[in-house]
């Protein structure tokens, strides 16, 4: 077994693992993105339809990560991650057998449940060995591993669909998760000692949870990762029509494109970790939330202009989207950072408020109207513009009590 290094680092193999853990989150969604049209085909549902079993993925990501948090701290970070790793091999095998709407929609629910478990416990094990400053260059590090889903799993998935249906895609799925519960019943370690963990008790866990709660920069900044997470979900909730029908890629196109955007986005993290090293995550954080602003508002402006083509605005959207990488892993350290004690709590949290928030963005996105061009650049600016203005805010409450990383 792995152990975890000194106060402050990670060994690479183990950052792989958590990168890998939290990836079955990319996975699940974006190996599924290019079956999106044939799903709908095959169920004879409608494309708002398809696009709410992406919405019920993450309300159950967002209740799974609810529900984890006590468990870790009470437990430890590993038995809780195997059983959601179980959880994860069960609902992609029951979406894998389904032929109905409702229940691809309850096997998306228990997969997801699953999934949360990954994204928590990486988050709390880097909180458990790391300080701010090197926990935001372990987040970034994790991110730009974690974009190897991205960028595959579309590949993966319309090459599947090129030598069998949708369904096939939920068996690898499966495989995956045993795969990755393999690797962590060998290579992970308890980074919570016994003698830190807290009783599980409804009493406890309203105590823990309000004890977050009451910390306003905490819930700031959660709320712009809500934010974030929101834009990058209606981003994968409508991109594949968009490119697809709207455009008329193929699959295959679509999921290259897809690909390249998650490329820029681990370009721009690479550059985010050599920034850190002289600058601090809440500096390097307003700076991608500008470029996250400007780029949509000129994205859209070219919409409105009917100056747009499919070069142009893949390119903005993508240069736009790769702001994440000065974004996600800053602000998830920042966050973090701001934690009141019990990290497994904080970290479930965390993951509760920002993927429930998103799923609701999200699903008001998919109602509000059909998949268009304007969909995406307003979903940057105005989510961009939001969150831009909880971190300012939290930065004000943070710097009354203790600096920013």
């Amino acid at each position: 077994m792995i152990q975890a290094s000194a106060k402050n680092t990670l060994s690479l193999q183990l950052i792989v693992l958590l990168a890998s853990l939290s990836a079955l989150v990319a996975a699940a969604i974006d190996m599924y993105l290019p079956a999106f049209p044939t799903v709908a085909t095959s169920l004879d549902i409608t494309p708002g339809q398809v696009q709410q079993t992406l919405t019920i993925f993450l309300i159950g990501l967002g209740i799974g990560q609810g529900l984890y948090g006590p468990l870790l701290d009470r437990f430890g970070r590993k038995p809780p991650l195997l059983i959601g790793i179980g959880l994860f091999i069960l609902g992609s095998l029951f979406a894998a057998l389904t032929t109905s709407f409702e229940g691809l929609l309850v096997a998306r629910f228990l997969q997801a449940l699953g999934a949360a478990a990954g994204s928590v416990a990486s988050r709390a094990v880097v909180t458990d060995t790391c300080d701010p400053q090197s926990s935001a260059r372990i987040y970034s590090m994790l991110m730009q591993v974690m974009m190897i889903a991205p960028i595959t799993a579309p590949m993966l998935g319309s090459l599947i669909l090129l030598y069998g249906e949708w369904h096939l895609i939920f068996w690898v799925l499966a495989l995956f998760g045993i795969i990755s519960g393999a690797f962590t019943i060998r290579l992970l370690p308890e980074t919570l000692p016994v003698e830190r963990r807290v009783p599980l008790s409804v009493r406890s866990m309203v105590r823990n949870y309000a004890i977050q709660l009451s910390n306003p920069s905490f819930v700031l900044y959660t709320l712009a990762t809500s934010c974030t997470l929101g834009s990058l979900f209606i981003y994968i909730n409508n991109s594949p029509f968009i490119f697809i029908e709207i455009f008329e890629l193929t699959p295959n196109q679509f999921s290259y494109m897809f690909a390249a955007n998650a490329i820029g986005m681990i370009i721009i993290s690479q550059i985010n970790l050599r920034l850190l090293k002289f600058y601090s995550a809440m500096r390097i954080l307003l700076i991608g939330l500008g470029g996250f602003i400007l780029l949509g508002f000129v994205l859209l402006s070219l919409v409105q202009l009917d100056w747009v083509a499919l070069w142009s605005y893949s390119l903005l959207l993508g240069l736009g989207l790769s702001m994440s990488g000065l974004i996600t892993g800053n602000l998830t350290a920042v966050t973090m950072a701001h934690t009141q004690q019990h990290a497994g709590i904080a970290s479930s949290l965390m993951g509760l408020i920002q993927f429930l928030l998103a799923a609701v963005i999200g699903f008001l996105a998919s109602i509000a109207a059909a998949p268009s061009l304007y969909t995406l650049p307003i979903a940057l600016l105005v989510l961009g513009f939001v969150a831009m203005g909880l971190c300012l805010i939290g930065k004000r409450f943070a710097q009354q009590a203790t600096p920013d990383p």
